[in-house]
């Protein structure tokens, strides 16, 4: 199943920043991992709270086409996406619009009830904390890609594409219809083994479509769509110019070609429940939006008030009270963020041909980001070992 944490076990190593990197030494040091790596283009990303240490990109956005993977490439994000859910949550929070506590059935208009005796009612803090019960099934959800205007048929995974991760003429294709339909007591797509049999609140299981669910949440209540409300309330404050949900002209021009491990281009693509994973944004707009977190932690931001940022970072569980089955890596998190066991916060995200990852320290107040357009692994199977010891080297020599 794509977009998983993929990262995390291996980021518990990674070192806390020391010192700011020299810019030239930094550089000579990535290219040099990067003709080591394999992966077809990079960008990476250095930032505190006065703004960007250090960016550049490196390799190729398309290889046929030669065409340089630079800091204001645009390519989908995969789970990095959440942590703008994260936002949106905190925003219609304090907006007034519900509360962590606030029960799902309280402000859907289909009901979603676990149909496992005793697993007690779902509330947003459960769907924030990947603790509602609700799993992605890899037959359903792992078909709830599409194929948009941009989609190149000529790609050589196209048809792979299409076959493994697409319903072509889906009825539901928007966020809602794909919600109800999974999740809705006679839905085409539900059925018991959609939520696990345990109480909500108790067991950790990730879930993208939870996330989903989560924004979906904002949209209906904001009378928004939750594109919409990113833009009103994120994007435009903060100056985040070629950031967007969906794929538009100008991104399309800006967007690199995606590979897996062989190089092998897929089309772009699209995701019917976008908000887990379907974020377009470049190394520089995400820079922007890790600053502003940064400032947003240490009570300097005013894109949210300073309760909403400590809402939205403080963790969500004491020390002595983790749900079972949450990641030794990263045990933790608050509304999307993730803590991780060396002491950041952050998200990684994966999809075809794409990983990503964003994390700061907050005692020191740096972080850092890295996008590839290319798969750690081919779709449907485990990760590259090879894949992830050249990210480790690139991720720590940005510490160095």
């Amino acid at each position: 199943m794509r977009r998983r944490v993929l990262l995390a076990i291996m980021l518990a190593c990674c070192a806390v920043a020391q010192a700011q990197p020299d810019g030239k030494a930094l550089t000579a040091r990535l290219q040099a991992l990067h003709r080591d790596a394999g992966f077809p283009g990079f960008a990476v990303a250095t930032v505190n709270t006065d703004g960007v240490t250090y960016r550049h990109g490196f390799g190729y956005a398309d290889l046929g086409a030669r065409r340089p993977y630079r800091t204001d490439t645009v390519q989908n994000v995969g789970s990095v996406s959440k942590t703008f859910v994260g936002v949106a949550l905190a925003k219609a929070i304090e907006l007034g619009y519900f509360t962590l506590d606030t029960e799902i059935n309280a402000v859907l208009p289909f009901r979603v009830d676990n149909p496992h005796a005793d697993a007690g009612p779902i509330t947003i803090r459960h769907l924030v904390t990947h603790t509602s019960g609700i799993v992605d099934d890899d037959e359903t959800y792992g078909h709830s890609y599409y194929l948009n205007a941009y989609s190149d048929r000529r790609s050589p995974l196209f048809k792979r594409f299409t076959q493994e991760f697409t319903v072509p003429g889906r009825a539901d294709a928007s966020l809602g219809g794909f919600l109800r339909n999974y999740l809705a007591a006679g839905g085409r797509d539900f059925k018991a083994s959609n939520f696990s049999a345990v109480p909500s609140g108790s067991t950790y299981e990730y879930s993208n479509i939870g996330a989903a669910l989560a924004a979906y949440l904002v949209e209906l209540k904001s009378g928004q769509r939750f594109d919409a409300f990113c833009q009103t309330h994120i994007f435009q404050p903060l100056g985040m110019r070629h950031t967007g949900w969906s794929i538009d002209a100008g991104l399309a021009a800006r967007h690199a070609r995606l590979y897996n491990t062989s190089k092998q281009a897929y089309p772009l693509y699209s995701l019917i429940t976008y908000p887990d994973g379907g974020l377009i944004t470049s190394a520089d707009d995400l820079a922007i939006f890790l600053v502003e977190m940064i400032k947003g932690y240490r009570g300097e931001s005013a894109l949210l008030g300073k309760a909403s940022f400590r809402l939205l970072f403080d963790k969500q569980f004491a020390d002595d009270a983790i749900p079972a089955g949450s990641p030794k890596g990263e045990p933790n998190g608050g509304i999307f963020w993730r803590h991780k066991a060396n002491g950041q916060i952050g998200h990684s995200g994966s999809d075809p041909g794409v990983t990503t990852f964003m994390a700061f320290d907050p005692v020191r107040g740096t972080g850092k980001i890295f996008l590839t357009n290319s798969d750690f692994g081919d779709a449907n199977e485990d990760s590259s070992p090879r894949a992830m010891t050249k990210f480790k080297a690139i991720w720590s020599a940005l510490d160095r």
